[in-house]
């Protein structure tokens, strides 16, 4: 694991959120005063982007690494803010526990109702209200009016996950 020392004697951090190499690692990528990271592609999620880079043989995303480079430690997750996974600025990145990142996502483009956590239950011919809670779904309710199924959703995310509610 890099220590925060190190990070600081290898890379500067720009405004824009990219670290810029201060020592040449030879290459093409390692030169002095270019920017860190290439693209690479989630594993567990193909739609996701992120910047990686390599520092003594081991791979880091280039958000932890800013992260770091800003605070004395790495906790085990962290949230883009914006949800822009290529945005590395330090001030959208947030600690965050795996639950409170999952909620965090987009509506997924499997949802037909267009608002997160509510759909058309059709035995019941209601809008039905659910919330996500550590990978467990808890049934808020059923609502004849869509305004107010979203609404209840809203509020719903709001206490249960806070300010990463979407």
């Amino acid at each position: 694991m890099i220590t925060q020392t190190e990070l600081k004697r290898l890379f500067d951090y720009r405004d824009d959120g990219n670290l810029i190499r201060k020592i040449a690692t030879g290459g093409q990528c390692g030169k002095i005063g270019q920017v860190v990271g290439s693209i690479s592609i989630s594993k567990d999620r193909p739609d996701k982007k992120y910047l990686s880079t390599k520092i003594k043989g081991k791979v880091y995303r280039v958000h932890r690494l800013v992260f770091l480079w800003h605070n004395s430690y790495l906790p085990e997750q962290l949230d883009h803010i914006n949800r822009i996974t290529l945005d590395n600025r330090i001030e959208n990145l947030r600690p965050a526990t795996i639950s409170e990142n999952a909620s965090n996502r987009k509506i997924f483009s499997s949802n037909t109702s267009g608002a997160k956590g509510v759909s058309w239950h059709k035995i019941s011919k209601k809008w039905f209200v659910y919330i996500d809670i550590n990978k467990k779904r808890k049934n808020i309710g059923y609502f004849d009016d869509f305004e107010l199924a979203e609404l209840v959703s809203l509020e719903a995310h709001d206490k249960f996950h806070g300010a990463f509610a979407i």
